[in-house]
């Protein structure tokens, strides 16, 4: 019996790779009484063209042998499994990377069970908290064919400057690989999530809440309980007169919560505000070893982790308008070693437009990590050729300005650069 559903999953599997594109209903002989299963998956290609300056000829490679120019594939599978029993929904939803690398969508990320029911849902083992679900904001920069660590910044040191290239959160978001860890893992650590329904407030208006608990960000999905797993909370860096600083980024007992409002002003006018936010004890110390064979670093505690992110969405007709604005405040630091500044913030303001089935979107993006700085421009265009099929093309324009946080002796080092992306995603 086990064998046949199993043939079955996989015969349908093999099916997904058809030009069918939309959602996959299984068919439900009777052994599947009740059982509602869904399969959905994408795959996407990408040309991405890259010039920046003030690099050394060494530095200006993308791809480990190809200057200026990369290719990028991705791709993911996914089914939803659930049942209802009385009033209460259950089930699961099984997640297959091909990649094994983490999804910039959260229906791709995390395998996890679910219960839905009159009460709201309940996700566990989730690596989407609530805050990273819930908010609205808008920017990033494409860091894939951006050079953040070259000679021109470091200024003859030993390491170059923090730079907040994305928006989101530190808890199950990749935010910490901006931070220079290597190697650092695919695999954010589990949480249990609630959501309440959307409550009706009048006859336009909604409401949901939702929170979220992590107790260890140490423990992702790739390791055992018993083991310290520090994926990307963990990094090593050498100094001028000093060996190294190990910062151990690692947060426990982390909640993160979220409040969306939606209102219906008319048929075309439609607006969407959430607020989230995140607070988490830092489980980890930053250790200075003056040299190699230092036994007895000194420790320092890191500051908690206290970030929360304020955004909103306006759509009248077809155009869309969207900001946000999040500050991570003194979030993992020690002025020990971020002597430049311990604060970081970003904010983001976008405009889209759709005509049929093509859309073009404006986002403007800059953040502001330790004192230096990133802004950003960028224009896509996309346009649904046919169900599931989506060629898209897009063009950024960046600059990245600073020194590294450990020397605020130094003066700001500026590098500018485009990058240009042709690509098409197919959704099955």
């Amino acid at each position: 019996m086990l064998q046949r559903k199993i043939n079955n999953v996989l015969a349908i599997m093999l099916l997904s790779s058809s030009a069918y594109a939309g959602e996959i209903k299984v068919p439900q002989p009777s052994v599947y009484s009740g059982l509602d299963i869904n399969l959905k998956a994408y795959a996407s290609f990408e040309s991405g063209f890259s010039k920046q300056n003030n690099l050394k000829e060494s530095e200006k490679n993308i791809s480990a042998n190809k200057n200026g120019f990369a290719f990028y594939n991705d791709a993911a599978l996914y089914a939803n499994i659930s049942k209802n029993h009385e009033e209460t929904k259950y089930g699961a939803k099984i997640v297959l990377v091909p990649t094994a690398k983490r999804k910039g969508s959260a229906d791709y990320n995390g395998s996890h069970i679910f219960i839905e029911s009159a009460f709201g849902r309940i996700e566990l083992g989730s690596p989407i908290p609530v805050a990273a679900n819930m908010m609205i904001s808008d920017g990033s920069v494409p860091t894939k064919y951006i050079k953040k660590n070259s000679s021109h910044l470091k200024q003859d040191t030993e390491i170059s400057p923090s730079f907040l290239t994305s928006d989101g959160c530190f808890i199950g978001d990749e935010l910490t690989a901006d931070l220079k860890s290597a190697p650092y893992s695919s695999e954010p650590p589990r949480t249990i999530n609630y959501y309440t329904p959307k409550f009706a407030l009048g006859d336009s208006s909604k409401l949901q809440v939702g929170i979220s608990y992590t107790p260890d960000t140490a423990n992702t999905g790739i390791s055992n309980v018993n083991e310290k797993s520090y994926g990307l909370q963990k990094k090593t860096v050498g100094l001028n007169n000093i060996d190294r600083f190990e910062v151990d980024r690692s947060v426990k007992d982390a909640i993160t919560a979220g409040i969306l409002f939606e209102q219906d002003v008319t048929d075309n006018i439609g607006l969407k505000v959430a607020v989230t936010g995140e607070y988490g004890t830092a489980a980890g110390k930053a250790k200075k070893f003056i040299n190699k064979d230092d036994k007895q670093p000194q420790e320092y505690k890191l500051a908690d982790v206290k970030s929360y992110n304020i955004g909103g969405e306006l759509q009248v007709s077809n155009f869309t308008f969207s900001s946000c604005y999040g500050s991570f405040g003194n979030s993992l630091t020690i002025p020990e070693f971020h002597k430049t500044g311990r604060k970081s913030s970003y904010y983001s303001l976008g405009t889209a437009y759709k005509y049929n089935n093509t859309t073009a979107k404006v986002t403007y993006f800059t953040s502001d990590q330790y004192k230096n700085k990133v802004s950003s421009i960028k224009l896509n265009v996309s346009h649904l050729l046919a169900k599931g099929l989506k060629p898209y093309a897009e063009i950024s324009s960046y600059t990245l300005k600073g020194k590294p946080e450990f020397h605020n002796e130094l003066h700001t080092k500026t590098t500018k650069g485009t990058v240009a992306l042709v690509g098409v995603k197919l959704t099955l």
